[in-house]
Parts: structure tokens; C-alpha cells; sequence
């Protein structure tokens, strides 16, 4: 169905709550607010008045989903991925490797190269808008769930290499900035229209703060695996909360951070610097028991996936919820959340002209969620 009206629902943009229908053609969206006769013609879809229409969630910074992973390197694997993201209203992601063996990035890239050449128009898939390269150029002393067996020195030979055999893909690099040849990472990133996230890092303050005045624009998962807020030390997360020229991940599941930190991160970068993601690995939606992360074993049990010795490996996040904490930890408005679920990750990928907002002439890659923030029903162009 490319034409239709949707009726009954709230409509959330980021900037205002609306009443009315929501008209859709050919994958466009054409009209929302007051109801336009021209378009009585087209089949309505009726929600209740307790419903709201967000735009498509999108989510920078995933690993897998029902029991696949971007690592997997296959075609059947993205598919079950971007399925399962597609049923929870993600719209649109960033497939996102892991430190592990050339061969295996390698592998990897090419696989979704491969995909969104073959599947980027099925309209039951979220939409993969390139790849997010989480390593290997990190710090062994920030590792977390990354092995740091196949950590990296960074190498400009190597990343345009894995550029070109991802056919241009690579979006977005997590990088710590004290590794040897950092800020040439960053220069090629900032060359070559690529986010430069720093992540993983033991960097001083004044060394994340250089990392910004290079062109750092992005924060991977504020606060997890990377050197905080310490009153005589600070690091990487102090440099990343004072500066607003840096947009930051969070994974607001309960776990990754206290709702007490959320609301703090909230109260200074406010809605325009903060990113939600998922950071999720293959477990998301196929339940408790033994994993696999970045070729290391996972255990997910009680809504946590935690390697053997303990640490914290992705999440079983899925967005819809991290909205709903988004909303009970900050006492945020549903229009900010339009902001993190959607429009800022869209703004720093440059699909803002298309993707992230309800707006006339952008795609219509909605979701339907109910007063409970379940999704009832995803539309995507």
C-alpha cells in the first residue's frame, strides 16, 4: 500500500503535536493536520486517539538482532536483522562491526555492500544507510566488549581500503583519540564525510577536548567504556558534556546508566546533543541464554548480556523502549524524543531533508506506537 490516510492517531514532528490524517503517496508524505478532501479517495487506516505517529526510529549503532549479527557476514543474516529492527519500528540503521579480524571486517563490509545493493528498496527491511565501524582503532585499556586481540594501529592505507570495499558505506568510525595516528582517522573522516565518534578511550580531558577541535562530532555510548567525570581527572565523558559541538550515543536501558545519569546528560546536552541507540547484539528479541559477541561468548540473562567475566556486551535494547525510559528517567517531551530517536542521528548522516521528521515532501517511514510505547504498526516509504 504506497497511498494511504492514517487517521485518529496524535502526530509527533519535533517541533509540535498534531491532530488530523496523515496522507502518504507513492511513499512521500503529502499532507498532515487538517483533513484534505482531495484525498478521500485514498484507503484509511484508523488508530485510537491514545495512539501516536512518530517518525521511524533510527538507530546508529547496532550489531544484530533474532539471533544474527552484522559479524555474520551474510546476506540471510541482514535480512533477519533488518526484519526484526523493521517490526520495531526502526526505519533506518547503521549495520555496526566489531574489533575482530581483518578478514572478518573485511567480510563484513562487503556483505553490506552486497545488501543494500540487492534489498535497500523491500520495504519490509529497515533501511540500511551504511555502517557504523565500531574498532579497531581503540584503546586496550577502554576495551569492553571488543577483543582486544585485533586491536589495530590506525591506518588511513587500511581505512580506504575497507571504504572501498564497502562501496563508499562506512558512515561513522569510533575512535580513541590518544591511539597513534588518531587525527589522521579524523582528518580522513572529516574529508571524506564520515562521523568521527570518539569511543572506548582512557583520553585525558585535554586530549578529548583536541579531539573536538579536530572535528570529533560524535560520542559512542556516553560514559561506557570511557575514561568519566572525575573531579581531578577528568576525562573523555567531561569533555563530551561541556562541549556542544559533540552529539552523544546513549543507551538508556537501565542498565548502561542510572536514571540519575540520564537525566543529568539530559539537563546539559538537552535534546539537539543526544543520540538513543541500542547498541543491541544478536540476542535483541530471541530471549535469555548463550551468545555470541565479536567471536567472544555471552551471556544473556534477567535483560542483560554480559561476557563470562562479567562485562556489560551490547544490550537487548530495542528503541520503543528506550523512548519509554527516555521519557520516565528525563521527563522529556514526545517531540524531543522525535529529536533523539530520529532527526539528530538523520541530521548527522545528512538524510535530514528526507528522513527523521513527519514533514511534507520527506519519506514516510513512520511508526504507530500505543500509550504504552508497543509498536502497533510501521510504514516505511
Amino acid at each position: 500500500m504506497q497511498s494511504y490516510r492514517i487517521s485518529g492517531a496524535k502526530i509527533v514532528t519535533k517541533s509540535e503535536i498534531i491532530e488530523g490524517e496523515l496522507v502518504v503517496e507513492y511513499g512521500k508524505i503529502v499532507s498532515f493536520g487538517e483533513i484534505n478532501t482531495r484525498f478521500k479517495y485514498l484507503p484509511k487506516v484508523n488508530y485510537h486517539a491514545s495512539d501516536i505517529i512518530m517518525p521511524g526510529f533510527i538507530d546508529i549503532h547496532i550489531h544484530g538482532s533474532n539471533g544474527c549479527d552484522v559479524m555474520d557476514a551474510e546476506i540471510e543474516a541482514l535480512k533477519v536483522i533488518s526484519s526484526s529492527l523493521y517490526r520495531q519500528g526502526v526505519t533506518s540503521f547503521l549495520a555496526t562491526t566489531m574489533t575482530q579480524t581483518e578478514e572478518a571486517i573485511e567480510n563484513a563490509l562487503s556483505n553490506v555492500a552486497d545488501f543494500g545493493y540487492q534489498y535497500s528498496h523491500e520495504h519490509h527491511f529497515a533501511n540500511v544507510l551504511g555502517v557504523h565501524l565500531e574498532g579497531p582503532f581503540i584503546s586496550a585499556l577502554k576495551i569492553g566488549a571488543q577483543n582486544p586481540v585485533y586491536l589495530q594501529q590506525a591506518s588511513l592505507e587500511k581505512l580506504n581500503h575497507w571504504q572501498n570495499l564497502s562501496r563508499n558505506a562506512i558512515r561513522k568510525v569510533t575512535l580513541a583519540p590518544e591511539v597513534e595516528g588518531a587525527n589522521n582517522i579524523i582528518d580522513w573522516c572529516n574529508t571524506h564525510g564520515v562521523i568521527a565518534s570518539i569511543g572506548h578511550t582512557n583520553c585525558s580531558v585535554a586530549c578529548a577536548l583536541d579531539a573536538i577541535d579536530k572535528g570529533v562530532t560524535q560520542a559512542t555510548h556516553l560514559f561506557n567504556a570511557m575514561s568519566g567525570v572525575d573531579h581531578r581527572q577528568p576525562g573523555a565523558a567531561t569533555a563530551i558534556l561541556m562541549s556542544n559541538k559533540v552529539i552523544a550515543e546513549l543507551i538508556v536501558d537501565g542498565v548502561h546508566l542510572a536514571p540519575e545519569i540520564v537525566k543529568m546528560t539530559f539537563c546539559i546536552k538537552e535534546a539537539e546533543g543526544i543520540i538513543l541507540v541500542t547498541d543491541a547484539m544478536s540476542a535483541q528479541g530471541y530471549g535469555e541464554g548463550i551468545f555470541e559477541l565479536g567471536g567472544q561468548k555471552v551471556i544473556v540473562k534477567n535483560g542483560e548480556a554480559r561476557l563470562e567475566n562479567g562485562v556489560l556486551a551490547g544490550s537487548v535494547l530495542t528503541m520503543n523502549i528506550a523512548l519509554k525510559n527516555m521519557l520516565k528517567f528525563s521527563a522529556c517531551s514526545l517531540q524531543e524524543l522525535v529529536k533523539m530517536s530520529s532527526f539528530n542521528a538523520a541530521k548527522s548522516l545528512n538524510f535530514d531533508k528526507r528522513k527523521g521528521d513527519i514533514q511534507v515532501g520527506m519519506d514516510a517511514d513512520l511508526v504507530v506506537l500505543d500509550k504504552s510505547f508497543q509498536v502497533k504498526q510501521v510504514f516505511r516509504a
